[in-house]
C-alpha cells in the first residue's frame, strides 16, 4: 500500500477536483482500491462527493451516522497521544465517485494546535511528541490490508497538520496553476519540506539513542528516506480571469509551461524518485472545464461520469469523453510512476 498527498501551497489550482476525479477513475474503471481522506478543514472534497443529506447526518445530527478524520485525532483534545482506531471508511458503494472516503472536519483547525505543541515535543524528544506528530502513520498502517492507495486532500497550508501529513505520505503529487504564483508555490514546498525532514530527523538520531523501543513499540517513522518523494506535477490551463475592467487573458500559457519543469527540476531534484526522471514528473495539462465542474458539483458525481440526466448535452459529450481520456492518461503515468519510484 502507497500514500500520496495532494498539495499545494498555493489554493485555487484544482487540486481537489483532480484529486476526486482521478481517485474516482482509479477506483471506478482501473479497478484499484483507493481510499481519499478529505484532511482539508475546508472540506472541499467531502462536499463534491457527498450529497446534502449525508453531510448533515454526518455533521448536524445528534448522533452522527459516520467517524470524519476529526473523530479520529479528537483523543489529542484530551492529551492522549493515540488515535482513535479502527477507521471506518464511508464505502464507496453509497456515492458516485465508487469512492471509499474519510471526510473532512472544519475542528482539524483546532487539532492543528495540538500538533503544533507536539512538534515542539518533538524538537524536545518527548515521546508523546513523536507519537501524536506520527498519527497519519499510525492511521496507514491500520489501513495497510485494506486498500491499494490512500490520498491525502491537503489544504494550501504550510502548517503543522500538513506537515504533519506529508513526513507520513510516501509520494506528493503538486497540480499547478498555469501563473507564476504555482511557480513560486514549489520552491516553497521543496524548501519547507527539507526543513521539516532535516527537524524531524535530527530529533529521531537523538530520541534512537534515548528510548530505541518506544519507536518500534509506537511504529514511529525512524528513516524518512523513502518518505514525501515528488511523483509529479499537473498544471490546470486557464483562459481568463475576471478583473474590474472585464476578463483579460492571464499571462501566457505557453511562457509558464516552458518555466515550469525548468523550476520543477531545479527546485524538486532532491525529493524525487531515483527512477523517475523529468519527463516522468509531468502527469498532464487539465483543460479549462467551463461547466463540466459545476454540473459535476450539482450531481455529486466525477466528470468522467457525467450523464444525459445530469445535464450533459451537445458538444459536452465530447468534453465528457475527453477528460475520461484525459483521467486514463493520467491514472497510468501515475500508477507507471510508483512502480519506479
Amino acid at each position: 500500500m502507497k500514500s500520496i498527498a495532494f498539495f499545494n501551497n498555493k489554493g485555487g489550482v484544482g487540486k481537489t477536483t483532480l484529486a476526486c476525479n482521478l481517485v474516482s477513475y482509479m477506483n471506478m474503471e482501473i479497478g484499484k482500491r483507493v481510499l481519499l481522506v478529505d484532511a482539508d478543514p475546508q472540506c472541499n472534497a467531502t462536499q463534491a462527493i457527498l450529497s446534502e443529506e449525508e453531510c448533515e447526518q454526518i455533521y448536524l445530527a445528534e448522533n452522527p451516522t459516520s467517524k470524519t478524520l476529526y473523530s479520529y485525532l479528537s483523543p489529542f483534545e484530551m492529551g492522549e497521544p493515540q488515535i482513535q482506531l479502527p477507521a471506518e471508511p464511508l464505502l464507496g458503494t453509497r456515492n458516485r465517485f465508487g469512492t471509499d472516503l474519510i471526510p473532512g472536519h472544519p475542528s482539524m483547525s483546532i487539532i492543528e494546535d495540538k500538533l503544533s505543541d507536539a512538534w515542539s515535543a518533538v524538537r524536545g524528544r518527548d515521546i508523546g511528541g513523536y507519537r501524536i506528530t506520527n498519527w497519519c502513520n499510525q492511521l496507514l498502517d491500520s489501513l495497510q490490508e485494506r486498500y491499494d492507495l490512500i490520498v491525502f486532500d491537503v489544504g494550501p497550508s504550510l502548517g503543522a497538520l500538513n506537515r504533519s501529513i506529508i513526513l507520513s505520505c510516501d509520494y506528493i503529487v503538486t497540480p499547478f496553476g498555469c501563473d507564476i504564483f504555482s511557480l513560486l508555490g514549489i520552491k516553497n514546498i521543496s524548501e519547507w519540506i527539507n526543513k521539516w525532514d532535516a527537524q524531524y530527523m535530527s530529533s529521531v538520531s537523538d530520541g534512537l539513542q534515548e528510548n530505541p523501543k518506544a519507536f518500534e513499540r509506537y511504529k514511529l517513522i525512524s528513516d524518512t528516506s523513502n518518505k514525501h518523494r515528488f511523483l509529479g506535477y499537473s498544471v490546470q490551463q486557464y483562459v481568463s480571469r475576471q478583473f474590474k475592467a472585464g476578463p483579460r487573458p492571464v499571462k501566457s500559457y505557453d511562457e509558464i509551461m516552458k518555466q515550469i519543469p525548468g523550476t520543477v527540476q531545479e527546485t524538486m531534484r532532491d525529493l524525487v524518485g531515483g527512477g523517475l526522471d523529468l519527463n516522468d514528473l509531468e502527469l498532464g495539462h487539465i483543460p479549462y472545464l467551463y461547466s463540466l465542474v459545476p454540473m459535476a458539483q450539482a450531481a455529486k458525481a466525477p466528470m468522467h461520469a457525467l450523464e444525459y440526466s445530469d445535464g450533459v448535452i451537445g458538444n459536452q459529450y465530447g468534453q465528457v469523453k475527453d477528460f475520461k481520456k484525459l483521467m486514463s492518461e493520467i491514472s497510468q503515468k501515475l500508477l507507471s510512476n510508483l512502480e519506479k519510484a
